[in-house]
């Protein structure tokens, strides 16, 4: 298995030009690079492929681009490398096009695929032509190091990310059952809640720091364009950034290990979500994006995948939140502000996000063994429904004026 470990890098100052000079050659090659693709499709209509675009940046080191010497070679193909992930990215539909990194954007990485060495004695991170970097290597691993990514954050912090080969083959998944599966539904008001009614809720990181944010930024602007004080004012907006970053995904590392180191459930249902289309919604943007929805999805599936857990998703489309779990009958619209609902048929009262919950567990059993989703109700749902269907049928033919049974919602 790959795994992925991430330790705080402590450069010297020399080591800091060395890691700059790094940062800005490995995004002069990306621009490069993407501008030459762009030109040849312009003037002959046909691709660059990686190698074509490896022979010209050795032709330019030994002619033009001499400076590029100073670095490290394989961080500069890593380089190329990327640029060509992110092209098949753009055309698979995954991303959009690439664009030109900027020096200003505050993020900045290389990687380094080979050559790293990682001293858990000396607590020294040694990358080709920077030796012996100070690192907190909280964290001891064994395997086989693949590649090192570097990276400067906004607020000037250095981070190296160690990718790790350990040897070892991922467990096999276990079998899916009815009783060891567990359905979670995510929300606003409450960060997840599962099929069994447990509610966790929203910490909201961003929420609680919308003030201390807004003094910082409105210092910022204050600063003049150029000047050292805007520079370290800077700094001090991306550090109030950085804290709300960091205690939303402590938060989710918390929780989805305590999903997964529970023993009684081996499967997880969730819902394929459109984030990306929710958050057009421009009064719920903010709360969608401060939940990490994504984040949790993507932590959940890796440690699930670590343990031979399962993690079913369910169809986005799939009237989670409109379905009575209990006899199957599907409301016509639910808004968002109805929390609470009564089934017509049935007479069941639901919790919106413990119905959609359960559903959700329902419809991913459902797809997981093979069954289609018109037999997921149950004997006496069905009958429950029959003998709905009967009395209105008998209620039409003796000449009743009564209304059509509606959805009764409580807020």
């Amino acid at each position: 298995m790959l795994i992925a470990y991430k330790y705080r890098l402590y450069p010297d100052q020399a080591q800091k030009e060395l890691l700059a000079q790094h940062f800005g050659c490995a995004r002069h090659i990306y621009n490069w690079a993407l501008e030459k693709k762009k030109l040849h499709y312009e003037h002959t209509g046909e691709s660059l492929s990686r190698r074509q675009l490896q022979d010209l940046l050795v032709e330019s080191k030994k002619e033009e681009k001499s400076w590029l010497r100073g670095v490290n070679s394989q961080s500069l193909l890593a380089a190329l490398q990327h640029l060509d992930t992110a092209f098949s990215n753009f055309f698979q539909g995954r991303a959009k096009f690439p664009r030109f990194k900027k020096k200003a954007c505050g993020w900045q990485s290389f990687q380094c695929p080979q050559h790293v060495k990682v001293d858990f004695d000396s607590r020294r991170i040694s990358l080709p032509k920077i030796p012996g970097i100070r690192a907190v290597l909280h964290r001891t691993f064994t395997g086989r190091v693949k590649t090192v990514t570097v990276k400067r954050t906004p607020s000037g912090k250095y981070y190296a990310s160690v990718l790790v080969d350990d040897g070892q083959q991922a467990p096999e998944p276990s079998a899916v059952q009815e009783q060891t599966t567990l359905g979670i539904d995510v929300g606003i008001s409450h960060f997840a809640i599962d099929s069994n009614g447990d509610k966790t809720d929203n910490p909201r990181h961003l929420k609680r720091s919308l003030k201390k944010l807004a003094i910082e930024q409105r210092r910022l602007c204050r600063k003049k364009k150029g000047s050292a004080n805007r520079a370290r004012q800077k700094r001090r907006v991306a550090l109030v950034h950085e804290k709300i970053s960091n205690r939303r995904n402590d938060f989710i590392h918390q929780q989805t290990a305590k999903l997964v180191n529970n023993s009684h459930v081996a499967s997880f249902a969730v819902e394929t979500l459109n984030i990306k289309g929710m958050v057009r919604n421009h009064k719920l943007a903010c709360s969608i994006t401060d939940c990490g929805w994504g984040h949790f999805i993507q932590a959940l599936k890796y440690k699930c995948e670590r343990l031979g857990k399962n993690v079913l998703c369910i169809d986005r489309f799939a009237p989670s939140s409109k379905r009575c779990s209990s006899c199957g009958h599907i409301a016509a619209k639910i808004p968002l502000s109805v929390r609470t609902w009564m089934c017509p048929v049935c007479l069941s009262e639901w919790d919106r996000d413990v119905n959609a919950a359960i559903n959700i567990k329902q419809y991913a059993l459902a797809d997981a063994l093979g069954q289609s989703v018109c037999v997921k109700r149950s004997p006496a749902a069905k009958h429950v429904s029959a003998c709905a269907a009967a009395k209105g049928a008998e209620s039409f033919r003796h000449g009743s004026q009564e209304a059509p049974t509606r959805i009764v919602a409580t807020i």
